[in-house]
This record gives C-alpha cells, sequence and structure tokens, in this order.
C-alpha cells in the first residue's frame, strides 16, 4: 500500500508544480515591479502622473504607470473610473464571449480591490464622505 502512496503522489508533482508556477506571476506582477523604483518614479513623472495617486492604498508604482499609460493621471480621473474600467469585462458575444482587459488586468486585483481603489480617490477628492463609503456590515 506504501507504494501506491508514493507513486501516487509523484505521479500528481508535475500537477503541483505546475500550480505553483502559475499562481507565481500574479504575485509578484501585483508586489514587485519589473522595473527600478527609480525608473519607475520617472516614467509616472514623464506620463504626468499626480504623486496624489500614491496615497490610495494598494497602489504601486508600476500601478500607476499603468494608470498613466491609459490617461489616468489624477485623483479625479481614478475617481471617475468604473470597476470594469480598472478590472475589466466579459461581453456575450453570440454563443461565446470577448474578454476585455482592464487598466490594472495584469496586477491580479479583485473586483473589490479595484472598487476600493475607486472609492479612496472618491473620497480623497470630496465626492463622497468617508463616512458614507463605510459600508455596513
Amino acid at each position: 500500500m506504501l507504494g501506491i502512496d508514493n507513486e501516487m503522489g509523484s505521479m500528481f508533482s508535475w500537477l503541483r508544480s505546475a500550480a505553483k508556477s502559475a499562481e507565481a506571476p500574479k504575485t509578484l506582477a501585483r508586489h514587485e515591479p519589473e522595473r527600478g523604483e527609480a525608473e519607475l518614479e520617472a516614467k509616472c513623472v514623464a506620463l504626468g502622473v499626480e504623486d496624489a495617486l500614491k496615497e490610495i492604498p494598494g497602489i504601486t508604482a508600476p500601478m500607476r504607470v499603468a494608470l498613466g499609460e491609459n490617461g489616468i493621471k489624477t485623483l479625479e480621473e481614478l475617481a471617475a473610473c468604473a470597476v470594469d474600467d480598472l478590472h475589466g469585462w466579459v461581453e456575450p458575444v453570440g454563443a461565446t464571449s470577448k474578454i476585455h482587459a482592464g487598466v490594472l488586468d495584469r496586477f491580479g486585483l479583485s473586483r473589490e480591490e479595484c472598487g476600493a481603489m475607486i472609492i479612496k480617490a472618491r473620497v480623497k477628492v470630496g465626492w463622497i464622505d468617508d463616512s458614507a463609503a463605510q459600508a455596513p456590515k
């Protein structure tokens, strides 16, 4: 019986390692910049991205570059976004569907995380009151 358990364990080891490597890029993309921090900051400046976007929890330098490259350069522009703008959406097309990538799609954020960033931006620009932004539990 012990031999069968070992065979089964080694038989599926490729599946476990494939699953781990599939998860790794999302984690790296979200937290670890591909380029140096100084280079990313310079890119943000060149794109005209406001430093105020740094104040939104969860937004990293690579995300600010992606936002700037897609025309979202100010808190007001971020506040005006819909979750679909940042996260992406699926459009039914006949019997199939078409996936539209959001501006922050490559960072592996959830719809809730994207929504929270938008709400924080709306609070910072004064469109909504901070107490109103807190969801009742």
